[in-house]
């Protein structure tokens, strides 16, 4: 039975939607407390999550769930600004829907997310070097990493394209369109973050950047 973790600040909400997935064969964990969040992340296999918070928007919560996990989240809100779902997705969440909604539409966006999940088995190897899409974790060596989502889908292009130098302009197209809304700079801040994860863990050069032409997997046996 799945478990969906619900954000949400109006009591009167949380219970409904609590008792509604309940009914439709889900278990329910419901907090509007920020410092329960991470140690609930682990539990869910999906997040209902508030953008209107009181203590902290749902934007910087999903930023900090993204730095220990993947877990499908579904942004609510009752905002009508498509800068908001722009936002949204850009701080990771994988997708989104404004109040007033129905729950039938609710419950079918949180089983798409789930078994999309569970579906996208692929494990990409090269040498050494191992990216669990599912588990969202690099292996390198001995060592393994625990990707956030932005982390993981800048591997996955890596690796998707690990026989070839990926120019810039491709690595935002690429992105984009798996629903990392990017630009220049924002594309800059996650690669030199996990570049120092990677040295962190003995891999500096993991990530090769070529002038001129763009970014590749540096294979074991050139480093």
């Amino acid at each position: 039975m799945p478990t969906i973790l619900i954000i949400e600040d109006n009591e009167n909400i949380r219970i409904e939607v609590s008792e509604f997935f309940k009914r439709n064969n889900f278990q329910t964990i419901c907090t509007a407390n920020i410092k329960d969040i991470v140690s609930f992340v682990h539990k869910a296999d999906a997040i209902l999550l508030d953008i209107n918070l009181e203590e902290e928007d749902g934007f910087c919560i999903c930023k900090k769930v993204r730095e220990i996990s993947g877990i499908p989240i579904l942004f609510v809100t009752g905002r009508e600004s498509e800068t908001d779902e722009l936002k949204a997705m850009a701080s990771g969440g994988d997708d989104y829907i404004r109040k007033p909604y129905s729950l039938p539409i609710l419950l079918a966006k949180v089983r798409r997310m789930i078994e999309r999940n569970k579906n996208h088995t692929e494990e990409f190897v090269l040498g050494d070097a191992s990216l669990n899409v599912i588990k969202s974790q690099l292996k390198l060596g001995e060592e393994l990493l625990e990707l956030s989502k932005n982390e993981m889908k800048l591997l996955s292009c890596l690796f998707l394209n690990k026989n070839r130098i990926i120019s810039q302009d491709e690595f935002i197209e690429f992105l984009w369109e798996n629903k990392l809304y990017v630009d220049e700079n924002i594309f800059n801040v996650n690669l030199s973050r996990l570049r120092k994860r990677l040295t962190s863990i003995g891999y500096p050069d993991f990530i090769e950047t070529v002038p001129k032409a763009g970014y590749r997997i540096r294979r074991k046996d050139t480093i």
